[in-house]
Order: structure tokens, then C-alpha cells, then sequence
């Protein structure tokens, strides 16, 4: 992994440097570290709930709706799409600190890229709402997905004994071949209740009480009491997890390890075929706002009505239910408050963050002393650059990049659709990583207090690493979004979290929908729960 740096210093330094001093000589071949630009999305709003610090102007006016929807993630923008399927637009969507949430994307030099999630696989059997929604949004028809979101090939590659394979999977050793084995028979199989035993979204799973243990222990705990020790296969699983989960093999629970390769059939991982677009979900989260006709909104209009459905760039300072509604303190990103009036709401937002806003959340079940789910940070690092840096040898540029026994999660190329149009002016390389080598409590004190080029350094790295320092030169800009609180981990016993259970089943004039519902963040799980969310309030 230290082959491309060496190569490089050897080259900068040249052979009339080595009896020189090394660092005073080094330093100057070192290029600088590129413009730096930090995003917290939701920090300062986030800690001003938690410290009750938010001062409140007197005599807040009183507006009305039908629907309040509070958030703008997948499971809000779902709720809005299955309302306006039925034809009703008698709803608004206050859009919190971060338009899209995790499905956010941006541009910069033309070049969209993800913030946040960046692709959605093909939808499983059990998950006919994602069928329905991705039919109506015409990137399903007939039979066939859109093309032009289909990942092309190559769409996956290696960084292993110093040159790239094609795969994530290192060695197709005899551990590795036992565990495929049972993923294939374990995918289609089906527990007492006659529900498969993994499946998505995870309502759908069975509860069969024998295969239901496994939430009970860790996922390296089950694979070391099957025998398995191949290096190379531990490796690929705990990435495996940390790239949906947020933690690793020793961190998530035996039964969500399996669910991640089980759920979605015979495929080793859910990276086989999926959709994506240059700038992640943020492209299906704008294909859903286009379809529910939202209009945005940056202030409340207070001469003329606007016709609903809108998104108000506002966010939710508490919510209150009543005995004929839910009564919300919302404040717009220009500091203007209101008292917002509904009839039905659905709280699309983080349980960490509703654990603050809504007023008595324990008198739902959920007491979050004893059930918050434990949330995993990440850092999302975007390196817009001029072209393409050379590669070494071994598979060409793939979508998806990955170093074995790296720190981060590898790296995805905003561009690479375009790729066989030649190569593009500009791009982004994204990098995911999951920050798992402490605790979360830790890793969040230190995003507050790290510096930028600390920051940098810890989602660099790998591509340093790849690439040599040299690349610093290419970068225009490095564009790092700190998510504190990225996503909920399964944890062993969050099956059983009995606060997830009620808040699934509560159904009053306020509705909670959200991935957190499911102990694990993924869009399909956030899209279910706000699809229920809709449901009740249509039959209402």
C-alpha cells in the first residue's frame, strides 16, 4: 500500500538527494494542501436543541395546514410522494437544516457529487414500494431500469498486493467459498412463520425465534464460532459492514451481518447492480420533489397564500400533540417563527434529534436513556479536480475504489458514466469514511475540535496512499462534510429495542417515520416508514 508513495518520493527526490538531510530536503517537493472548505450540516441547530439555548421572539404569529411533514430525508420525501399519488397536496415539508438530508448532493466546477448516500440497489422482492417509486419517477419501465443510472463497468476494483483486481472480495479462498455457500442457501430460506429469514424492508424478516439469537451476539463472535479465519475474508466482511453500518464485524450484531448478504438474495453483497447518479440520491430525492410539484419556499408567505404542497426552509423547533392536532414551533433559516398548526404530522427526523423536539417523546414508549440507538460518524470527503491522476497497474478506474485494510471505505467517481465519452475536464473523487477506531463519543469530540488539515488527513490518506501526495496538485478543492451522527448501527439487541417497537406501531396525529425506526440506515428501510406514515394518514 506504501508502494505508490515510495515510488513517488524516490522519483522527487531523485539519487543526488539521499545524503542530504531528509526532511529540510523533502519539505519543499511536498505540494501544499489544497482549499479546505468544512461542512457540519445540522451541528449548530443540533447543539442549540440539546442546550435549550435558542432565544424566541414574542408574539409568534399562528399559521395552519393539513399535513406538516418535518424533514426532507427519504423517508419525508416518500411520505410526500404516497400522498400525492392519492392527489392530496393539502401537505407542506418544513426542510430542516439540510435540504435531501443524508441523499444531499452538490456542484462545484460543473461537477455534481454526493454528500451523503450515493447510490440505491435494485429493489428486493419484499420491497414493492421501491418498485412503485422508482416506476413512477420513470427510471422503471417495462421490465428494464434506466440505463443511464445503471453503474457501467468496470464498476468495482481492488487496491491489493500493490495493483488493482477487479472485485472487492481479496482472495476466493476455501473460507471464503464456505461462507458464499451459505449465503446462497440461507438467502431464499424461511423460518416458521413462513417469512423469509432475512429480507428488506426488515419488517418482512422472519421472527423465528432460532435464527432471531443471532441478535444477541456480535457478528465476529458467530464467524469465529464457525470457524472462519481467513484474513482476507474478515477484512472484506468488516468493510462490508462498515460501509453499511457505519461499524464493524466486532460492533454490529451476527444477525445484521448476515441480513446485510442475505437479504437481497444470491448476490455476495449489495454492491453488485445498483443505481447511481453523479450526485448520489440527491438526483432521486430532486425526481421526487419534480413529482410531488414541490414548491420551495424560503419564507412563509404572509400576503398571498401558496399553493401547496411547498417545502419551507425552516426546521422544527418542538412538536406537540393535542387532543384535534400537532402544534409546532418552527423557525425559517432567515429566524422567522411560527406557530404551525396541523392536523396530522409525521416526524421524519433523526431519533436523537426528536429525542429534543418532541415534547414528552417517553409517553410514545420511547424513553431514549435506555433505547437511542448508538450512531456511527462518518466524514464525506469530495476532491474536485482537474482530470484524471494516473494509475498503476491492474484493473482501470472503476465507480467504486477500495484499499485493502485501508481507514476509509474507499473512493467513488462522481464521473465515471462519462468516462467512456473520454476523459472529463474535472472531477470528484468522494471518499466514505466510517470513523470506528474509537468511540462515537470520542470521534464526535474530536470532529468539534480538529483542525481542517487534520480533518484532511484523516480522508486523504488512502488516496495519498494510491495516488502519492503529488496529487495534492490536481486538487482544486477538498470538500469535507462531518456527519456526527450519520447512522444508527445494529448493535446486538436492536431487534429487540422495545422504544424502536412502539414508536413502529404508535399511530396517533403524529406519526414517526424514519430509517432510525429500523436500527439501521438505508433508503429502502427509510422509505418504508414513511410509506406507512402516509398510509395511516390517508385512512384517517
Amino acid at each position: 500500500m506504501k508502494f505508490s508513495r515510495r515510488r513517488f518520493l524516490t522519483h522527487a527526490l531523485g539519487t543526488s538527494l539521499v545524503g542530504l538531510t531528509g526532511y529540510t530536503s523533502f519539505r519543499q517537493f511536498v505540494p501544499s494542501l489544497p482549499e479546505i472548505n468544512i461542512d457540519f450540516p445540522g451541528k449548530n441547530l443540533g447543539h442549540a436543541l440539546r442546550r435549550a439555548s435558542i432565544t424566541l421572539p414574542k408574539n409568534i404569529p399562528t399559521i395552519h395546514t393539513n399535513i406538516a411533514i418535518i424533514g426532507s430525508g427519504a423517508a419525508a420525501l416518500t411520505v410526500a410522494w404516497r400522498l400525492s399519488r392519492e392527489g392530496r397536496n393539502d401537505y407542506m415539508l418544513l426542510e430542516g437544516p439540510e435540504h435531501n438530508g443524508n441523499n444531499r448532493g452538490e456542484i462545484q466546477y460543473g461537477i455534481p457529487y454526493p454528500t451523503g448516500a450515493h447510490y440505491l440497489p435494485l429493489p428486493s422482492v419484499e420491497s414493492t414500494h421501491i418498485q412503485q417509486l422508482l416506476t413512477d419517477l420513470k427510471l422503471y419501465h417495462n421490465g428494464g431500469y434506466d440505463e443511464l443510472a445503471m453503474i457501467q463497468i468496470p464498476s468495482q476494483r481492488l487496491f491489493y498486493q500493490q495493483h488493482w483486481q477487479e472485485g472487492l472480495l481479496p482472495e476466493n479462498d476455501l473460507d471464503s467459498k464456505r461462507f458464499f455457500r451459505f449465503v446462497h442457501q440461507t438467502s431464499n430460506l424461511r423460518g416458521q412463520d413462513a417469512k423469509r429469514l432475512f429480507a428488506i424492508p426488515l419488517v418482512s424478516s422472519s421472527d423465528d425465534s432460532q435464527w432471531r439469537m443471532l441478535e444477541k451476539i456480535t457478528f465476529a463472535q458467530w464467524l469465529q464460532q464457525h470457524g472462519y479465519r481467513s484474513t482476507t475474508l474478515l477484512w472484506y466482511l468488516d468493510y462490508c459492514c462498515r460501509d453499511d453500518y457505519g461499524q464493524g464485524i466486532n460492533q454490529v450484531s451476527a444477525w445484521a451481518g448476515l441480513h446485510y448478504f442475505c437479504a437481497r438474495g444470491n448476490q455476495q453483497s449489495e454492491h453488485g447492480t445498483v443505481l447511481s447518479w453523479p450526485d448520489g440520491l440527491n438526483e432521486l430525492s430532486r425526481r421526487m420533489r419534480q413529482f410531488c410539484q414541490l414548491q420551495p419556499a424560503q419564507h412563509w408567505p404572509t400576503s398571498v397564500q401558496q399553493q401547496l404542497p411547498i417545502a419551507l426552509n425552516a426546521s422544527a423547533l418542538s412538536i406537540n400533540e393535542h387532543d384535534t392536532g400537532v402544534r409546532i414551533l418552527m423557525q425559517t433559516a432567515h429566524g422567522e417563527c411560527y406557530w404551525l398548526e396541523a392536523n396530522h404530522a409525521v416526524c421524519a427526523m433523526p431519533l436523537y434529534i426528536a429525542a429534543y423536539v418532541v415534547k414528552n417523546i417517553a409517553q410514545y414508549g420511547f424513553d431514549p436513556t435506555k433505547h437511542m440507538p448508538a450512531y456511527a460518524p462518518w466524514i464525506i470527503g469530495n476532491f474536485l479536480m482537474r482530470g484524471l491522476p494516473p494509475e498503476v497497474s491492474g484493473v482501470p478506474l472503476s465507480w467504486d475504489n477500495v484499499l485493502y485494510q485501508g481507514k476509509g471505505l474507499g473512493y467513488v467517481v462522481a464521473t465515471h458514466q462519462q468516462i467512456r465519452q473520454g476523459p472529463p475536464a474535472y472531477t470528484s473523487f468522494t471518499t466514505y469514511t466510517a470513523l470506528n477506531h474509537d468511540t462515537p463519543t470520542n470521534i464526535r469530540r474530536w470532529m468539534l475540535s480538529a483542525s481542517p488539515a487534520e480533518i484532511y488527513a484523516q480522508v486523504a490518506t488512502e488516496l495519498e496512499n494510491i495516488y502519492g501526495v503529488k496529487l495534492r496538485s490536481q486538487v482544486l478543492q477538498a470538500r469535507l462534510t462531518l456527519r456526527g451522527h450519520a447512522m444508527a448501527v445494529p448493535q446486538p439487541g436492536y431487534l429487540s429495542n422495545q422504544g424502536l417497537l412502539v414508536l413502529r406501531n404508535h399511530h396517533s396525529r403524529l406519526h414517526f417515520a424514519h430509517s432510525d425506526l429500523s436500527g439501521y440506515s438505508i433508503f429502502e428501510e427509510a422509505s418504508y416508514w414513511g410509506m406507512q406514515a402516509a398510509e395511516h394518514i390517508l385512512r384517517f
